[in-house]
């Protein structure tokens, strides 16, 4: 009841962004990721090949979900039942990582639990992103997207530092957890399940029956989901920005899955190495989302994404070629202010669509723009991979949908606020 009634509801927005963050920064990016390449698995290509995989098929299921569920919570006013459903999943998941012990036959298991707890992870993002203009005044949308963003990865931060300082380079890992099987590696997925659960909380109570009446005209759902899809092709503006968003965030998702992988495999970077490298990006792109927060509202959206794409393609570039350990750190860095920058207003961007309170509806059709093809990106980098025998090479193809989804946002028009 505290939560529900001290907390603003600007914070309590921020707060869900930091609960859920040590997610996708933990478990899919760097901790779980390296330790499947170097514990479980052993080989890093063939680490990689079976985490891109796994990721495109769990962004196969959010594209196809995501615009039936979104459409579902709309007009049933359940925002607060899916989240907490999905918050839930996602945390299950990421508590069972504590039983991927360092061994082969580890493989298969780790698999499925990274399809199951990403697709509730996904999902859970969905409904929070839908819930953006019903937070804040339309005319500060940017400002509250960016420092939930930013506050976000405050939270991967702190929960890296947790477990790099209190775990993994220490002789006397906390709650006398031994260094056997991994098991001081191991605890970061419960601890992410913690955080997630008790960090989620004062959000989840915040949500409270919008002042609007329930629909309950009846409805075939599969019809109306499908007209909504073809209609973003009488809307040419809007289907051009969900497709170069969909090409620009396959790359995004791309590097997100493999950054983990490509440092320690092609820099040979230990998991101490990794978890720093993770912290340096969460300040990097906290501080990028900030800084943006601030100027997005009187620039606008557009202005900040082109921009973001034009030193992800510059400083993504100069990374391949690399050979230095501490410059890859300086550039892999750097890289971070412009992610956090153009995830924020990717999401502000598109809650200019909202009509009718579409809320969800609408961003399931924009995390199918960032998911339909989201296959795509880790399995062209796994296929490269397989191909030339070098991370280096499949990294290369990233840059390529940052260029492409660059051009094609010149072709949209900004829209104003809803």
């Amino acid at each position: 009841m505290f939560f529900s009634t001290k907390i603003k509801p600007f914070f309590a927005y921020c707060i869900y962004d930091w609960a859920n963050s040590p997610f996708a920064t933990v478990i899919i990016t760097f901790i779980f990721a390296a330790y499947f390449e170097k514990a479980i698995v052993g080989d890093p290509e063939k680490a990689s090949i079976l985490w891109g995989w796994s990721i495109s098929f769990s962004a196969f299921l959010v594209a196809c979900l995501s615009p039936f569920i979104g459409r579902h919570i709309d007009k049933n006013l359940s925002y607060k039942f899916w989240l907490k459903t999905f918050t839930i999943i996602s945390s299950i998941g990421a508590a069972l990582f504590w039983f991927a012990y360092p061994v082969p036959e580890s493989i298969i298991f780790v698999c499925i639990l990274v399809i199951i707890s990403n697709v509730a992870f996904e999902l859970g993002g969905m409904v929070y992103n839908s819930l953006l203009p019903s937070f804040s005044k339309k005319e500060h949308i940017g400002s509250l997207s960016g420092k939930s963003w930013a506050f976000g990865y405050a939270g991967g931060i702190i929960c890296l530092l947790i477990i790099l300082f209190g775990f993994v380079q220490t002789d006397t890992p906390l709650f006398g957890i031994e260094k056997d099987l991994s098991a001081n590696i191991r605890i970061a997925g419960p601890i992410v399940a913690v955080w997630f659960i008790f960090f989620s909380i004062p959000f989840l109570l915040k949500i409270n029956n919008f002042n609007k009446d329930k629909n309950t005209q009846k409805e075939n759902l599969f019809i109306e989901v499908i007209k909504n899809i073809k209609s973003l092709f009488s809307n040419s503006n809007k289907g051009r920005f969900l497709l170069s968003r969909m090409i620009y965030t396959d790359g995004l998702n791309t590097l997100f899955a493999f950054g983990g992988l490509y440092a320690a495999g092609t820099f040979n970077m230990s998991f101490s190495e990794i978890i720093i490298f993770g912290i340096l990006i969460n300040i990097t792109a906290g501080l990028g989302a900030l800084f943006f927060s601030y100027i997005e509202d009187k620039v606008g959206p557009k202005y900040v994404i082109n921009l973001s794409l034009i030193f992800l393609i510059v400083i993504g570039g100069i990374t391949l070629f690399l050979n230095s350990k501490e410059w890859f750190l300086v550039f892999g860095s750097a890289l971070g202010f412009f992610i956090g920058s153009i995830q924020s207003s990717s999401r502000s961007f598109m809650s200019r669509y909202i009509v009718n309170g579409n809320n969800a509806e609408t961003f399931g059709i924009y995390a199918v723009s960032g998911k339909c093809t989201a296959f795509l990106g880790p399995a062209i980098l796994a296929l490269i991979v397989t191909i030339f025998d070098s991370q280096r090479v499949g990294m290369a193809s990233i840059i390529v949908f940052f260029l492409l989804g660059f051009l094609l946002l010149q072709r949209v028009i900004e829209p104003k606020h809803y």
